[in-house]
């Protein structure tokens, strides 16, 4: 192999290699992550649960005692929560629960992580800029 080639590919390793960088710096607490949930225990209350199929005012007597923040009338969030079960969600900072309701009952239950909240939160809020810019 001439030295011309030889630089050429060092060139282009160099090049790949600093590309990639900024995937490996970052952190796991940067990737957006969800987990779907089938139940949900609100200790708050008396551990009265939360499942799929709950109508809306169930689920809010439920947590009353919890703060909500409203996305939009069909999506509820409230944070502070942990998994049971699962030692993977919590090591990843899964501490937010977004409900989901379609025709006034639970759809999805999801328990996420800071970077998969705001994802979320900047789709569905009406003025998010994210929001904006997918509707142009």
């Amino acid at each position: 192999m001439n030295t011309r080639n030889a630089s050429v590919l060092i060139l282009a390793a160099a090049l790949s290699a600093s590309a990639l960088s900024p995937l490996f710096a970052s952190t796991k607490e940067d990737i957006p992550v969800a987990y779907s949930v089938r139940t949900l225990i609100s200790t708050s209350n008396g551990d009265m649960k939360v499942q799929r199929g709950m109508t809306r005012g169930d689920v809010s007597f439920a947590m009353r005692y919890k703060d909500r923040e409203q996305l939009t009338p069909d999506v509820w969030v409230y944070t502070g929560y942990h998994a049971n079960n699962s030692n993977t969600a919590n090591s990843q900072g899964c501490e937010t629960v977004v409900i989901t309701f379609s025709n006034d009952r639970v759809s999805d239950l999801q328990l996420v992580n800071k970077p998969a909240f705001a994802a979320i939160a900047a789709t569905l809020k009406p003025d998010s800029p994210a929001r904006n810019i997918a509707s142009r």
